[in-house]
């Protein structure tokens, strides 16, 4: 059918309200009527396929920017602060204790020193495993509106968990890894760095979304600078 309106935009997608619930409501709408006299686009349709591909880039970009505070959130609220759970519950005062006291104590001074055996860099890196597992409450809760969704999730958390492990190792345990070079690198370790020289701002670590919105970035100053341009950082 033609895309003549903006009804006409939204009125080839009646037959696909199992991927988007919300279009079935708007024909049923007293405004569908309406809005098909405002003339906005040529002719087009959308296939079925493509409403998929659509579907699952918009959960993408809305599950990374969620990855996104969950970073933020476990790391400022979990791995910085000994709270009541943290005190009762083994694997959370553990993970404060390898991160906060262990991690920060020992780059309290120095931002990288040389690699590690392998096995032995349990307060760097995350666990792949426990960040699938931790994964799945979120894709029970995001699977009462989309099963596409929850499935995407874990892939995500799994991505972030990678991600994180290889930047991070890369930060503190340098080896000249392959993406040491790209600017968007050299902006995170930047980023870290800060949150090293201050333990309450910076947590995210892979995308510093969170940080922007909940006010929690750092500022470099003279002496920040500094150390980066030491560190190679700028």
């Amino acid at each position: 059918m033609a895309l003549r309106s903006l009804g006409g935009l939204l009125y080839p997608l009646h037959g696909y309200a199992a991927f988007f619930p919300f279009f079935a409501l708007f024909q049923r709408s007293p405004y569908s009527t309406c809005l098909e006299a405002i003339p906005v686009l040529p002719d087009w349709q959308l296939s079925v396929t493509q409403l998929l591909v659509l579907q699952v880039a918009g959960w993408v970009i809305g599950l990374t920017v969620l990855m996104s505070f969950i970073e933020h959130q476990v790391h400022r609220r979990v791995m910085h602060r000994k709270g009541f759970f943290s005190s009762r519950i083994a694997a959370l005062k553990t993970a404060f204790e390898q991160h906060a006291i262990v991690h920060h104590g020992h780059y309290l001074k120095t931002f990288h020193d040389e690699p590690v055996p392998a096995g032995t860099d349990r307060g760097i890196q995350l666990s792949m495993r426990e960040g699938f597992l931790e994964s799945l409450p979120f894709s029970l809760v995001i699977a009462v509106f989309s099963y596409t969704g929850a499935i995407i999730f874990p892939v995500i958390a799994c991505v972030h968990h990678y991600i994180w492990n290889k930047i991070h190792m890369e930060m503190h345990k340098p080896e000249d890894r392959f993406f040491t070079r790209w600017s968007v690198y050299k902006f995170l370790a930047r980023h870290h760095y800060l949150h090293h020289r201050y333990p309450n701002k910076n947590f995210n670590v892979v995308f510093p979304l969170a940080d922007y919105v909940l006010g929690t970035n750092a500022r470099a100053n003279e002496a920040d600078l500094a150390g980066m341009r030491a560190e190679g950082l700028l």
